[in-house]
Parts: C-alpha cells; sequence; structure tokens
C-alpha cells in the first residue's frame, strides 16, 4: 500500500503537465484496450465506486476527451469511447508513466521484479477469494 501510494502521488505530479489526474489516465488507458466500455466496467476496471467513476467521466466529457453514448441494445448503458483528442493526451502522457515505472524497477533484476509481480498477483486473488466466500 506504501509504493502504491506513493506511486499515485508521483503520477498525480507527472501528470499535471498534461492537465490529468491518475484517475483520468487509468479510465483512458482502459478505454484504449477496451473501447466501448461502460461507467460500471471502468469502475470495477479502475477498483473504485461507479458514483466516483460518474465525477471522473463527467470531467473528461467535459473535456471532450471521451463520448459517451447509448448501447445499441440496453438502453440504459452508456458505452464509452476515447475522442481524438483523448488519444492524443493519453499518447503524451504515457511516457511520463512509462518513466515512473522504470524508475520504480530500477536496480532490481528481471528475475526479482517478476518475483514482485507474481507475489502480488497472487495475494490479490487469495484476498479476493477470501472477500466472496466471507460474502457468500
Amino acid at each position: 500500500r506504501q509504493a502504491w501510494m506513493a506511486l499515485q502521488s508521483a503520477m498525480e505530479t507527472a501528470l499535471r503537465e498534461h492537465a490529468l489526474t491518475a484517475a483520468q489516465y487509468g479510465v483512458l488507458s482502459v478505454l484504449a484496450r477496451e473501447p466501448g466500455a461502460s461507467g460500471a466496467d471502468l469502475a470495477r476496471a479502475c477498483h473504485t465506486t461507479p458514483q466516483a467513476m460518474n465525477g471522473v467521466l463527467a470531467t473528461l466529457e467535459r473535456q471532450s476527451l471521451i463520448e459517451r453514448e447509448p448501447h445499441p441494445t440496453h438502453g440504459r448503458i452508456l458505452q464509452v469511447n476515447l475522442t481524438s483528442e483523448g488519444e492524443r493526451r493519453l499518447e503524451a502522457a504515457h511516457p511520463a508513466v512509462r518513466g515512473l515505472h522504470r524508475e520504480m524497477e530500477r536496480d532490481f533484476t528481471p528475475e526479482e521484479i517478476a518475483a514482485v509481480k507474481t507475489w502480488l498477483v497472487a495475494a490479490a486473488q487469495r484476498m479476493e477469494r477470501i472477500t466472496k466466500s466471507r460474502a457468500a
């Protein structure tokens, strides 16, 4: 958690020159991979609440970085897509975020980085299973 919080803070600083927050960058990144995602899909992908996601989406829409349009078959669902300006801003911000990731991994071997990533994924999966079993 400490590393995640430090990364979030560094991302906020690095993304400021691109007029983006870390949350906005996250949404734009997901949309680049999953065009047409719904607000609920984006909230899950970005590990936030639907209410918080609506606020992020409203801001991105006001800045003309995304467009929302009704789903062709589900009337209440809005699909979200990047605009050309959203794509441009995301691409401009990528080097800053990649630089942070490179700096985080500096002085670690590829094997050490792989071991940490394996542990983090396994730990997250275990916690998700525990949460699901207790909620059932």
